[in-house]
């Protein structure tokens, strides 16, 4: 099970280490802050999030579960960091759009698998299966 999982739980972990980063540690771009890529960032996190864990989950065999599973884990996920962005310790703040943009990027990630299974492709290169 591990093994299918592999690829979900690092980038759950570097979704975990950015978003938990204290806010006097973040990266100051003046580009990124004039073009305001954070959402966009954010939705791109989750929609990779659920494209890895519905690929784990069709591996072990679960087809009819692994989509489902795969957008309720990550949004879930999603909600959850945003909330411990809250804590005081990390000077940041909970972003109720940020959670926004993280569920459409799951939802998003949902559309992007169908699509790939409904036309017979692989959801993820060979080397993250």
């Amino acid at each position: 099970m591990l093994r299918h999982l592999r690829w979900a739980l690092l980038w759950a972990l570097l979704i975990l280490v950015l978003c938990l980063l204290p806010g006097d540690r973040l990266p100051e771009w003046g580009w990124f802050d004039l073009l305001d890529l954070d959402k966009l960032v954010h939705a791109l996190l989750f929609f990779g999030q659920t494209v890895l864990l519905a690929s784990a989950f069709l591996g072990m065999g679960r087809p009819q579960q692994a989509l489902g599973w795969a957008v309720g884990l990550a949004v879930a996920f999603g909600l959850g960091t945003e909330l411990l962005q809250g804590l005081e310790a990390l000077g940041r703040r909970t972003d109720p759009v940020d959670m926004l943009a993280n569920s459409i990027g799951a939802l998003a990630g949902a559309w992007f698998i169908a699509l790939r299974r409904r036309k017979g492709l692989p959801i993820v290169p060979a080397f993250l299966r």
